[in-house]
């Protein structure tokens, strides 16, 4: 069947950087959960997640949540849900919202390298800070705008007519 409505380049790539970014985020929180995961005992022989499970879980639940719950919105900007562009919408404007906080809040950890010598976790939270910036920033400010936009909605608009139709064709059958 020939879709009536093809899928803009910009929505594709939108999707595509979704999820790739969603499966990059797995990696690291998959790697930082497996050294949570096998940090040594303390002085008793207790584990992490014996001593604060529910930090534990947050901390294995939240980000895998987060990161499948970006993952499903890839693949539904993929399909032209019309939900997928609305919390598209709601992650841009978390991410906007977080970069802008960065920045206001902590703008020495974002722009400026102190002139003192900082240790290696110090200069590894600023260059983190910097990424997330460099990274969010400018991603969010597309997406609000790519999103909002008449062709982009209607896009999103056709998709689920298509649907509608096909799902009262089906329905008309039955």
């Amino acid at each position: 069947m020939a879709n009536p409505s093809p899928r803009s380049a910009a929505v594709t790539a939108a999707a595509t950087l979704t999820l790739l970014g969603c499966t990059t985020a797995f990696f690291f929180w998959g790697f930082f959960f497996l050294n949570v995961l096998n940090a040594p005992p303390d002085e008793l022989g207790r584990h992490f997640y014996q001593v604060q499970p529910i930090t534990f879980l947050v901390i294995a639940l939240v980000p895998s949540a987060v990161i499948g719950i970006g993952i499903r919105t890839g693949i539904g900007l993929l399909q032209l849900r019309p939900w997928a562009r609305v919390l598209a919408l709601v992650w841009a404007s978390l991410a906007l919202l977080f970069s802008l906080a960065l920045i206001a809040l902590r703008p020495f950890e974002t722009f400026f390298f102190p002139d003192h010598f900082v240790s290696a976790t110090e200069s590894l939270r600023q260059l983190m800070a910097i990424a997330l910036v460099i990274l969010m920033l400018p991603a969010s400010i597309w997406w609000l705008f790519l999103f909002r936009m008449k062709s982009v909605k209607a896009q999103f608009k056709a998709e689920e007519r298509v649907r509608g139709t096909v799902d009262t064709a089906v329905t008309a059958e039955v």
